[in-house]
């Protein structure tokens, strides 16, 4: 959930994805690694997560990189601590100030607004897949309400039910793709919600817009 590109490091991943450059700071794991033992998780079970969570935040960031290219526009993605970034423009340099946009976009709010909007619904998509997925395959996935927090837990039918590194990737791709897309959702900068917010407020009022905005922000974060 972070707005500013992090600097480079030597300690970087480089690699590319659907043409898009894709660079994951040391942050990212390490974010990852104190989530996961944070939750008493074992050393297979910390492995899953992590795949769990790259997974999951790579294609949240992906499906901002797609929609920007759909609108005609270059794209890099930057994964940093609990989240990441979808960069228009081209990756230069050792800051994320230096990066090289190709000239103004010109886009409506409303192209702003399925932008944001790309990353979440990407996540959500894949959550039901998956749920799509074990149903077919005979399995069920149940609401299990834990601390008031609403959890989907899948049972494995057949030959599978027995495979417990695959269920606890099923459980914990579940939650970071429901869970994460949601909140994400919340009208509070500088998520994707707000993101949103902010577009339509400045639609309806250029003037004041980004004052009500910032204003929903507040509010929203102190109820929550």
């Amino acid at each position: 959930m972070i707005s500013v590109e992090p600097p480079h490091t030597r300690f970087d991943l480089h690699f590319q994805l659907l043409g898009f450059p894709v660079r994951i700071h040391p942050f990212f794991w390490l974010v990852g690694f104190l989530l996961g033992v944070g939750g008493g998780a074992t050393q297979i079970s910390l492995v899953i997560w992590m795949v769990a969570l790259l997974v999951s935040i790579l294609l949240h960031e992906l499906g901002h990189a797609l929609m920007i290219r759909h609108f005609g526009r270059p794209a890099y993605i930057v994964l940093h601590g609990l989240g990441g970034l979808a960069i228009e423009g081209y990756p230069r340099g050792a800051w994320g100030a230096s990066w090289e946009a190709a000239g103004p976009s010109g886009r409506t709010p409303g192209q702003q607004i399925l932008i944001s909007a790309a990353g979440p619904a990407a996540q959500l998509l894949l959550a039901a897949g998956l749920v799509a997925a074990i149903v077919l395959a005979g399995g069920t996935v149940k609401v299990v309400f834990a601390q008031g927090i609403p959890l989907l837990v899948p049972r494995l039918a057949g030959e599978l039910a027995g495979n417990g590194n695959l269920l606890e990737l099923l459980f914990d791709l579940l939650q970071v793709n429901t869970l994460w897309p949601l909140v994400n959702l919340l009208p509070v900068l500088p998520l994707d919600g707000g993101q949103i917010a902010l577009q339509l407020w400045v639609r309806h009022d250029p003037w004041s817009g980004v004052m009500r905005a910032l204003w929903l922000s507040v509010v929203t974060g102190g109820a929550v």
